[in-house]
């Protein structure tokens, strides 16, 4: 038989030719068993043929799971398909989700059943003659062509709406393409298809990463905690029994102190305290450092918490109704303010009571001074008796009295709005929301089984309510019609909710100890934490107070639990969402970013092994599978030829094939020496992938039997191993020509038929020990004891890390150069040998056989060299294609006719170069100019990995990558776009729709990483003489053909000079030093060097500090004061004298001066008007004699 034109095995129709079903009663859903298939293929189906128990096994299980998985989409997600079973309409279809993603359970069931059912004709390979049978090929039942794939599509959705769509579905199922597929192919497209949404819905940062604590509360003796709290200054956790028992924890869950509420002593000392109250609440009040409990006593005790001992202060008493929930509000910008207590009753009501001198008192003292607690009528505080320090005000929570009433469970102040949130369990008014002022109307939301529990976070304005139905709703505040959400997930009921708005997750805890984690913007959950307390083991279920759950945000970051007579903290390991300031593709830096023209998609990778797949028409993201390579970074990807493979290598040296559409990993190759994967190239017509790294060799993998998951390596290539350091970058050539390039500056090209070389560009080059020895010196000049012989061991160190036949470099080349993006500069050190970044065939002057034309280009150095294969002198030129100097090209590409080139360097700059003409003809000296510049527009922070040439219908666009996190879209003009990951999707088709006129960093403000700092316009504004400047000096070490960067004789600039401490530590100090330079620049006119400099050069630090010479200076005529002409001072009597001796105070007339007192006023002569009686002289005198006690001659 024949699948894709090629003789395969045959097959017993047999098993075929009647299916085999059967179907599951119990679940109402038909399951047809047939063989499953690895990726279509044949072996596969006639080993699973040979054994049929195994086959029905495994494709129950498969079944199931794809059952399971749409089931649960059913239930969790809103299709747009009509949710009718017998309705196949697809009209209301979202742009961005695919196809499959809205097919629901009965659709695939008929689709199985299409597939199950389906016998396809034989194909007649020659027509039956008078003497000969006709010849005919058996086709495989239940593989369907592309016609015959889109026709049972078609029955299935009752339209033929969707057969352009088809064909891509085809397309992307169809990866071994042989042109078939079958039920097995498309169940394993939908099940990762399924896994990779399931995991993209749940992918968040999980807040609890660490084991929780559990403590017993001794003190509680076996009854549950009815309040879990936090105190202030110091921070404690505050646990209240359901008897009475008070229990002050530490942060770190050590018991510090217990206090037991009694009425009696002799209770104390009964082994099991029996109370005529229950505490049924309790609440910290932080402004006034005081605790309040409410008991079924009808009282309200409140305790004073400011000193080590607690004690109680008040005590309301012989209240109407039992108090049962409470809470507090006060202004944190003034704690002395008014401060609101509300507590909810047992009739059904809400009282609030108005605190207006919280720091000093909270009610009226009373008339006779007691032992203990002060005692307070609550009848009085109703009718004002307390009115000078408390106000009183009732709300009811129904507008008819309910008899019985319903219990108020629990309450909540909104100051903003000045309203109360107030809930109960009965299914009519579960909640409430009341003004206080009774001027806006209420907002009541009916729940069936009613409300066991509640949280409000006005900055979200989400309001979440947990019941006793397992289910947790989230509501706006003000639709009291139908929820937000419904989140489903509990198997028992809710018993405690808590919004963390930093987070935007909700917390929620059920009667059987478990805690989920819940997503507010997905409603999906993120985590379960189920807590082993030991009455909660075997099944039991455990009692729990009426508030089992306290969250404590910063700085302590905890979610407190309680269970029967045992407390839990489960610690937050994040506490708020990651602010970006920008937008970014990946949360690691990209290694690639490549196009796919078939399916007009965008695939990016990133060092942390994920890889995700982009749509280029709207920039909206496809899908993501993490972990491709486990926690190995990514370092080069490529599609096959057919652009249905993606082909990943990384940096362990593992080689993976994939279907990308899904995530189906089809093959692995087998690693070589654990050494990173720098280029791969697959090569259809053989059948093989090559494959280069830092294993210094050419790998060939066998790409010829689709079913075979792990591929072995061959190196046996025939024309030997000849780089001697490790190859860096690949390129290929139709038909036969393969490029490869090495760190030590190597460039040979190959013949893809012998496996020979066929030209040797460069032989690779060793570096120089004498120029190794010169640079260290240059950074080791300080240190005395370091020897011309360590210096020498040093170089010759780095000299056998390059020629060693390890495959894996050594620890001192791994530390300079992880690989080429990483470097932190690319600044070439003297001695060292120039590597080959990056290599480009250009494919249009090869298939023209134009001997004389350069084919191929090398970047080395930011440098780049244009080669022929077929002269004799095969470099014909180069120029430098950087602003900067110390820099590389990483990426380049062209179009198909090669008329213009693209590169993109470290700084983030993209350039457009017309190479149409150039080096096309052989000259007698190498072109040094640089080709014409037609655009250059920065498009990256960092280093461009990655630059692909994008046709499309509307036009051509440059697909970039970088190291700044980013892959972005540009139009050939130099137009942005957009960023792969943004929010706002684009429209191709729509200019409107692109940021143009805006630029990546219109948005994000300045660029925070380290990076080309110029601005966009003056980056374009530079000329290009620089570039040919540096390309002249490059002339002499070009012509030695050794690939090493000689010392320019021009004097470098001080600000690209790096020593041993970094270039960070040296930009710090040359911008010091600049500063430094500037000042003094500004200051020079006033400063005389003769005297700075009075001994040359040398530092005279005694010199520059030198004052001038105090000089005597006559004042000119100063106003005066009132009082001073009436003291008698004249601008033309004022002297230095009366200035020191001037006396500004009012004096004492009472007190008579002492004697020396007397002795000073001689000071003053008696003939001056401005003298005064003695005994208004003598405290000014005082305070005169200490101004010159400290004054400093």
């Amino acid at each position: 038989m024949y699948r894709n034109g090629k003789h395969s095995q045959n097959k017993p129709q047999s098993e075929y030719g009647t299916p085999r079903t059967s179907f599951n009663q119990t679940s109402g859903i038909s399951r047809l068993k047939t063989a499953p298939q690895n990726g279509g293929s044949n072996q596969r189906m006639v080993r699973n043929m040979d054994n049929p128990d195994t086959r029905v096994d495994e494709n129950v299980e498969k079944n199931d799971k794809l059952e399971d998985r749409v089931n649960e989409k059913k239930i969790k997600t809103k299709s747009a398909l009509s949710d009718d079973e017998d309705s196949l309409s697809f009209g209301d279809k979202d742009n961005n989700t695919r196809l499959e993603e809205l097919m629901k359970l009965h659709h695939l069931q008929k689709l199985m059943k299409e597939f199950s059912y389906f016998k396809p004709p034989d194909i007649v390979l020659q027509e039956a003659t008078s003497y000969f049978p006709a010849k005919v090929q058996k086709r495989v039942p239940g593989a369907m062509n592309m016609v015959e794939f889109k026709e049972a599509f078609s029955r299935v959705l009752e339209t033929h709406e969707y057969d352009e769509y088809l064909e891509k579905l085809f397309q992307k199922l169809d990866t071994t393409c042989d042109g078939y597929v079958d039920w097995s192919e498309f169940c394993t497209y939908m099940l990762l298809l399924y896994r990779e949404n399931d995991y993209m819905r749940t992918k968040r940062e999980i807040p609890f990463l660490v084991e929780p604590k559990i403590r017993h509360i001794v003190q509680n003796k076996q009854e549950q905690s009815t309040k879990v709290l936090a105190s202030e200054n110091p921070s404690r956790y505050v646990t209240v029994s359901k008897e009475g028992a008070i229990t002050v924890w530490q942060n770190n869950m050590v018991m510090e102190k217990a206090y037991t509420i009694s009425d009696d002593d002799a209770e104390l000392n009964a082994p099991k305290r029996r109370f005529k109250m229950w505490v049924t609440d309790a609440i910290y009040l932080p402004n006034c450092n005081k605790l309040a409990l409410a008991s079924t006593s009808r009282d309200i005790r409140i305790f004073d918490c400011s000193t080590n001992q607690w004690f109680e202060e008040y005590n309301l008493f012989a209240m109407s109704d039992v108090p049962y929930c409470f809470d507090y509000w006060y202004d944190k910008k003034n704690p002395a303010g008014m401060s609101v207590l509300i507590f909810g009753v047992d009739a059904g009501a809400v009282h609030v009571l108005y605190f207006k001198k919280p720091l000093t008192q909270l009610f009226e003292t009373a008339f006779k001074s007691e032992d203990g607690a002060q005692k307070i009528f609550w009848s009085e505080v109703e009718k004002g008796g307390h009115s000078r320090y408390v106000d009183h005000e009732k709300i009811l929570h129904d507008k008819v009295q309910q008899i019985p009433p319903h219990l108020i469970r629990q309450v909540q102040y909104i100051h903003s709005k000045n309203s109360i949130i107030s809930s109960t369990s009965s299914p009519n008014r579960s909640i409430v929301i009341s003004d206080i002022n009774k001027l806006k109307k209420q907002y009541v939301f009916n729940i069936e089984k009613g409300i066991e529990c509640f949280d409000y976070n006005q900055n979200l304005n989400i309001l979440v309510t947990g019941s006793l139905d397992h289910v947790i709703r989230l509501w706006n505040a003000y639709v009291a019609s139908r929820p937000i959400a419904m989140l489903e997930g509990h198997a028992t009921g809710v018993i405690g909710v808590k919004i963390h708005e930093g987070l935007m997750q909700v917390f929620s805890y059920s009667k059987d100890a478990v805690v989920k984690v819940w997503d507010i913007r997905e409603h999906t959950c993120l985590q379960t934490v189920v807590l082993k307390f030991p009455s909660s083991i075997h099944g039991r279920m455990p009692e729990h107070g009426q508030f089992p759950m306290h969250l404590q945000l910063s700085p302590q970051d905890a979610l407190i639990v309680t269970c029967n007579d045992y407390l839990g903290m489960l610690k937050l390991g994040q506490t708020h969402l990651p602010k970006q300031q920008s937008v970014t593709t990946h949360d690691t830096q990209l290694c690639s970013a490549i196009y796919n023209q078939l399916f007009k998609q965008v695939v990016t990778g990133c060092d942390s092994s994920n890889i995700a797949v982009w749509d280029l028409e709207s920039g909206s993201k496809a899908i993501v599978f993490s972990n491709a390579h486990g926690e190995e970074e990514i370092t080069c990807m490529v599609f096959d030829e057919s652009w249905r493979r993606l082909i990943t290598g990384a940096r362990n040296g593992t080689i993976k094939v994939w279907n990308f559409q899904n995530g189906h990993n089809l093959h692995k190759l087998e690693a070589v020496g654990e050494a990173e994967v720098t280029g791969i190239v697959p090569v259809m017509d053989k059948n093989i992938i090559l494959a280069v790294g830092w294993s210094r060799k050419i790998i060939v993998y066998d790409d010829s039997d689709a079913d075979n998951l792990y591929v072995p390596a061959n190196t046996d290539w025939k024309g030997g191993q000849l780089h001697a350091d490790d190859i860096l970058a690949m390129d290929f050539c139709l038909p036969q020509f393969l490029a490869t390039g090495g760190f030590d500056g190597e460039i040979t090209v190959w013949d893809l038929e012998t496996e020979k070389i066929f030209v040797r560009l460069r032989r690779g080059q060793k570096p120089d020990i004498t120029k190794k020895i010169e640079s260290i010196q240059e950074q080791h000049s300080f240190l005395s004891s370091y020897s011309t012989m360590d210096m020498l061991e040093e170089a010759q160190g780095i000299k056998s890390s390059q020629t060693t036949s390890d495959p894996r470099p050594s620890s001192n080349t791994l530390l300079s150069r992880p690989n080429s993006r990483h470097r932190k500069s690319h600044r070439i050190e003297k001695g060292q040998p120039v590597p080959v970044d990056k290599l480009l065939f250009l494919q249009a002057r090869c298939v023209g056989r134009t001997l004389e034309a350069a084919m191929l280009v090398s970047s080395e150095a930011g440098y780049l060299h244009w080669w022929c294969l077929f002269t004799a002198k095969h470099e014909m030129g180069y120029f430098y294609v950087p602003d900067t100097k110390d820099e590389s090209v990483l990426a380049m590409c062209t179009n198909p006719s090669n008329s213009c080139l693209i590169t993109g360097d470290t700084t983030g700059q993209i350039k457009i170069w017309d190479v149409s003409e150039y080096c096309l003809h052989v000259t007698e000296r190498r072109v040094k100019t640089c080709p014409p510049l037609n655009v250059t527009f920065k498009a990256h922070d960092s280093a461009v990995v990655s630059v692909e040439y994008v046709k499309h219908d509307v036009g051509e666009f440059i697909l970039t990558a970088s190291t700044d996190k980013t892959a972005r879209l540009w139009s050939m003009e130099g137009h942005y776009v957009g960023t792969f990951g943004q929010k706002k999707l684009w429209n191709l088709k729509n200019k409107k729709t692109w940021c143009h006129p805006k630029t990546p960093w219109d948005e994000m403000g300045t660029s925070k990483l380290d990076g080309n700092k110029t601005d966009n316009n003056s980056q374009a504004d530079i000329a290009i003489e620089t570039d040919t400047v540096q390309v002249e000096g490059q002339e002499d070490s070009s012509s030695k053909d050794n690939g090493e960067v000689e010392e320019e004789e021009e004097e470098v600039d001080e600000e690209s000079v790096e020593t041993f401490l970094g270039s960070k530590v040296a930009r710090q100090l040359q911008s010091m030093k600049t500063c430094r330079m500037d000042r003094r620049n500004r200051l020079a006119e006033d400063v005389d060097f003769t005297i700075t400099q009075r001994y040359g050069k040398l530092c005279s630090p005694f010199q520059a500090l030198q004052t001038k010479d105090v000089v005597e200076v006559k004042l000119p005529s100063m106003p005066l004061s009132q009082r001073m002409i009436n003291k008698g001072y004249t601008s033309d009597n004022m002297t230095e004298e009366m200035l020191r001796n001037m006396d500004f105070s009012y004096g004492n007339p009472d007190s008579p001066p002492s004697g020396d007192q007397d002795k000073k006023s001689t000071s003053v002569p008696k003939s001056d008007k401005t003298s005064t009686p003695a005994s208004r002289r003598g405290p000014p005198r005082q305070i005169s004699a200490i101004k010159k006690h400290n004054t400093v001659a």
